[in-house]
C-alpha cells in the first residue's frame, strides 16, 4: 500500500515535468516540421545546428541539474536558509557558464566548414545559431531556476513557463522562417531567432515565480546577495560535474551521430533528424519519472529516511516500466505515419520509419536507465553513474556505431542504421549497470553522502539564514 501511495506522488510530482518536457520537445518538432517544409537544406542545417547548441549546452544543464537533489536535502532536513546561500553560489556560475556559451556558439564559423560538407547546409546551420546565441542567458537562467523549484517539490511552474515559450516560438517561427507579417524571410535560420525570444519568455515567466509565489517564501532568492561562500560552491561542482559530464557523454552521442552523418546525403541526414526528434518526444516520459526520483530520494535523505528512499527508487522503476510500455506501442504501430508529418519526402520518411523502430526497441532500457539515474542524484551519487555511462556510450556505442555505420567492418556501411543498432546495444548495457548500482547504495548507506547540518553558532554569523520572524530556521 505505501508502494503504491509513492506511485501516487511519483505520479504528482512527475506530471508536470513531463507536461513541460512535451512542450519542450513540441517547440523542437515546430522547428523541424517548419524548416521541413522550407527544404532539405533548411531541415538539415537546423538538425546540426540544434545537435551543436545541445552538445555544448548539455554540460551546463547537467551541472545545474545538482540543484535539485541539493536544495532536496536541504528542504528535507528543515534548513530552508541554507538553500538562498547555496543558490546565490550557483546563480554566479551560471552567469560565467553563459558568457562561455554564447562565446563557444559565435565561433561556428571556425568548425562548421570542417564538420559539414554542404555549403548550404553550412550555412543554414551558422545562421541558426546566430540567433540562438541571443537566447543563450535565458537558457541557462532557466537552467538554474528550474531544478531549484523542482528540489522545493514544486514542478508547475516549470510546466507555464514551457507553455508561454511554446506560445512565442510557434509564431516567430512562422514569421522568421517564411517571412510573414512583414519580418525576413530566413529560412531555417529564423528558428534559431524564434527559439531564443521563447527562451526568453519562459525565463521571465520563471523568475515572476520565484518572486512572487508561496512556495518559495521559505527559500526566497530575492534579498541581498550572500557573499561567495567557497563551501557552496565546491557543494555544487562535487555533486553537478559528474552529472555534466554523464548527460555530455550520453547526449553527445546523439549530437555525434548526427556530426557523423554529415557527410551522408541530406536525405539521410533529415530522417535522422527526424527520428532523434520523435526519440526525444517519447523520452520525456521516462525522464519526467526521473525528475520526480530525484525530488523524492533527496527530500527522503535530506529527512533521514533510507526506507523511503529505497522505496521511491522502486516506485521509479515500476512506474517507468509501465510507461514504456506505451512508447513502444506507438512508435511500433505508427511508425510510417509519424515520419510521414515530418517530411513530404517519400525516401526521407521510409528512412525515418524504419530508424523509428530502433528507437522502439531501445525504450525497454530507458525504463532502467533513467529513472536509475534519477534515483541516483537525489542521492548525490554522481561519479559512479559518470564512468559507468563513459563505458556504455564511449567505450562500446560510439566504436561500434562507427563499424556499422560508416566502415566496412562487417560489410557494407549501414550509414544511420548501423548507428541505432549500437544505441540499442549501448543502452541495455547501461541499464544493467545503472539499476546494479542503485540497488548497491539502497542497500549500502556507508555510500551515501549526507551534509553536515551547521552549529548554531555558524547560523548566528550569517543573517540570512533567519527567517522573517527574525529567529533562527528549525532544521
Amino acid at each position: 500500500m505505501r508502494l503504491r501511495a509513492e506511485m501516487l506522488t511519483l505520479i504528482r510530482l512527475a506530471l508536470p515535468v513531463a507536461l513541460a518536457q512535451l512542450l519542450t520537445a513540441a517547440a523542437g518538432l515546430v522547428d523541424t516540421l517548419m524548416a521541413g517544409r522550407a527544404g532539405v537544406a533548411d531541415l538539415a542545417g537546423v538538425s546540426l545546428g540544434s545537435a551543436l547548441w545541445l552538445m555544448l549546452s548539455i554540460g551546463v544543464m547537467g551541472l545545474f541539474m545538482a540543484v535539485n537533489p541539493i536544495v532536496g536535502h536541504y528542504a528535507g532536513a528543515g534548513r530552508y536558509g541554507q538553500i538562498s546561500n547555496f543558490m546565490h553560489q550557483s546563480t554566479r556560475v551560471a552567469v560565467a557558464s553563459a558568457v562561455l556559451l554564447f562565446i563557444l556558439l559565435r565561433l561556428h564559423p571556425w568548425y562548421l566548414p570542417a564538420i559539414i560538407d554542404d555549403v548550404q547546409i553550412v550555412i543554414v546551420a551558422g545562421g541558426y545559431l546566430n540567433g540562438f546565441s541571443w537566447g543563450v542567458p535565458a537558457l541557462v537562467g532557466t537552467f538554474l531556476l528550474r531544478p531549484y523549484s523542482e528540489g522545493l517539490s514544486f514542478t508547475r511552474s516549470h510546466l507555464i513557463a514551457s507553455l508561454v515559450s511554446l506560445a512565442v516560438n510557434v509564431p516567430a517561427n512562422y514569421a522568421l522562417i517564411f517571412g510573414n507579417w512583414g519580418a525576413p524571410a530566413l529560412g531555417g535560420a529564423g528558428a534559431g531567432w524564434a527559439t531564443a525570444l521563447s527562451f526568453w519568455a519562459a525565463f521571465a515567466v520563471m523568475i515572476l515565480f520565484s518572486r512572487h509565489h508561496r512556495a518559495y517564501e521559505r527559500a526566497s532568492l530575492w534579498h541581498a546577495l550572500h557573499p561567495w561562500d567557497r563551501n557552496e560552491l565546491k557543494h555544487l561542482l562535487r555533486v553537478g560535474l559528474p552529472i555534466a559530464l554523464t548527460l555530455f557523454v550520453e547526449v553527445s552521442i546523439f549530437a555525434l551521430i548526427a556530426l557523423f552523418l554529415g557527410g551522408r546525403p541530406s536525405t539521410e541526414i533529415a530522417a535522422n533528424q527526424i527520428a532523434m526528434n520523435v526519440a526525444y518526444l517519447v523520452f520525456t516520459l521516462p525522464l519526467s519519472i526521473s525528475v520526480a526520483a530525484t525530488i523524492r530520494v533527496g527530500t527522503e535523505i535530506g529527512a533521514g529516511r533510507l526506507d523511503g528512499a529505497r522505496r521511491v527508487a522502486l516506485a521509479t522503476i515500476l512506474l517507468a516500466i509501465v510507461a514504456v510500455a506505451f512508447n513502444i506501442g506507438l512508435l511500433a504501430s505508427l511508425a510510417d505515419e509519424i515520419a510521414a508529418l515530418y517530411t513530404h519526402d517519400a525516401e526521407v520518411a521510409r528512412m525515418a520509419a524504419r530508424l523509428l523502430l530502433f528507437a522502439a526497441l531501445f525504450q525497454l532500457a530507458d525504463a532502467f536507465v533513467v529513472p536509475a539515474q534519477g534515483a541516483l542524484r537525489g542521492y548525490k551519487d554522481t561519479l559512479v553513474p559518470l564512468l559507468l555511462a563513459v563505458l556504455a556510450y564511449w567505450l562500446i556505442t560510439l566504436p561500434l556505431g562507427y563499424l556499422l555505420g560508416l566502415s566496412n567492418a562487417f560489410g557494407e556501411p549501414m550509414g544511420a542504421e548501423g548507428f541505432w543498432i549500437a544505441l540499442v546495444v549501448g543502452l541495455s548495457l547501461s541499464g544493467i549497470l545503472m539499476t546494479t548500482r542503485l540497488w548497491r547504495i539502497g542497500r549500502a548507506p556507508f555510500l551515501i553522502r549526507f551534509e553536515p547540518v551547521p552549529t548554531r553558532r555558524c547560523l548566528w554569523r550569517n543573517l540570512n539564514l533567519r527567517d522573517k520572524s527574525g529567529s533562527l530556521n528549525k532544521f
